[in-house]
């Protein structure tokens, strides 16, 4: 039964007709009366309990709840927010042999992103190498190779300017938001853990950082085996690489529970058959020609399309030309659209994941 808060009226309102019906000679208030400032008074207080009735109502819920108490909530279950990871790499730094760039240096990018050294390095040949780490967590820290990096605090001997190496900055991944987190604890509720069934390993692979949609193919390569592919939707690319599919496959074969402390994991004879699958990006292109065109329509259609690869375009799964239409006759002030390419369907296999390609849209004529 839907919780219905009533109005500040109404409860002042209910207290005025309590009043009359209890009070002699109280049949009409007078607007200044002391009984109707009081009633007044009395009902804002109520309302203020509604108002935190109404609140609370929502924390018992996983689906309604707000930041602190989604967290008290999974904390139950043992699932705690993933809180991202510092982009890492090196510098490549030049200037006079023998200057040391000590530990602690700070650099910056134009765009503000600070990083720290981590150990001494000293420059010989006129380059050094500098191990560096982000100041802080999230994929914004994330930097390809040759970008420009420069000292905070220009050291003596040492060229203001660095650049990244050709590994680039990478592993930098944002903190879980409150959607993904809610998504785990709604998932852990729907679908308790059953000792190794493909829900079980979905679950666990999503909660290393980064990580944020994950599927199961059961028998994949015969009986006994099954794969795991996962994507992390905040990084460039998407798909992860090899050393980010070894952390989920260790991190699937055994970690701790943080509830209980103990070691929890796949069963230890599915060990040998867990593959973690390295997923390739199946581009869909779109020719679309729509009315009105304008940049609202353009970018709104844009929008439904990346959510609909996102929602739908998993490995293994297939998207169909009428969900293509449903999305695009969602875009804001759409009216018409035709989709002259794709053509069929698009279906991906299972190492594969759908990401949206080039999109052309023009205006129908």
């Amino acid at each position: 039964m839907p919780f219905n808060k009533p109005t500040l009226v109404e409860i002042v309102d209910r207290i005025k007709s309590d009043l009359k019906a209890r009070i002699t000679g109280a049949a009409t208030f007078l607007r200044n009366s002391v009984l109707s400032i009081l009633s007044i008074v009395f009902g804002a207080a109520v309302h203020l309990l509604y108002d935190y009735l109404e609140f609370m109502k929502d924390q018992l819920f996983v689906s309604t709840a707000d930041t602190k108490y989604l967290e008290l909530q999974g904390s139950e279950y043992g699932i705690t927010r993933s809180f991202g990871a510092y982009a890492t790499g090196t510098l490549t730094a030049t200037g006079t042999d023998g200057t040391v760039v000590g530990v602690g240096a700070r650099l910056q990018t134009s765009l503000g992103v600070i990083y720290i050294s981590q150990e001494d390095a000293t420059i010989a040949g006129s380059v050094a190498s500098i191990s560096v780490q982000a100041e802080l967590v999230g994929s914004a820290a994330n930097a390809s190779a040759g970008t420009s990096v420069t000292f905070i605090s220009p050291i003596p001997g040492v060229n203001t300017s660095t650049t990244v190496d050709s590994g680039g900055l990478i592993n930098g991944s944002d903190s879980e938001n409150d959607d993904a987190l809610r998504d785990r604890i709604l998932t852990r509720k729907r679908q308790p853990p059953s000792g190794g069934t493909e829900d079980d390993y979905i679950v666990w692979a999503k909660e290393v950082s980064g990580v944020t949609r994950a599927w199961s193919f059961p028998q994949l390569y015969g009986s006994g085996t099954i794969g795991v592919a996962f994507s992390r939707d905040n990084d460039t690319p998407i798909t992860p690489s090899e050393a980010e599919r070894a952390d989920v496959r260790s991190y699937i074969v055994s970690h701790e529970d943080p509830l209980t402390g103990k070691t929890i994991g796949c069963p230890v004879t599915a060990e040998p058959g867990l593959f973690i699958i390295a997923l390739q990006p199946l581009a869909v292109n779109f020719y679309i020609k729509t009315n009105p065109y304008n940049a609202t329509v353009v970018s709104s259609m844009q929008d439904r399309l990346d959510d609909l690869l996102f929602e739908r375009g998993g490995p293994g799964e297939s998207i169909t030309i009428s969900q293509m239409y449903e999305a695009i006759t969602a875009a804001t002030g759409e009216i018409s659209s035709v989709i002259i390419s794709p053509e069929v369907d698009s279906t991906a296999d299972f190492n594969q994941i759908h990401v949206l390609g080039d999109v052309v849209i023009e205006v129908l004529q």
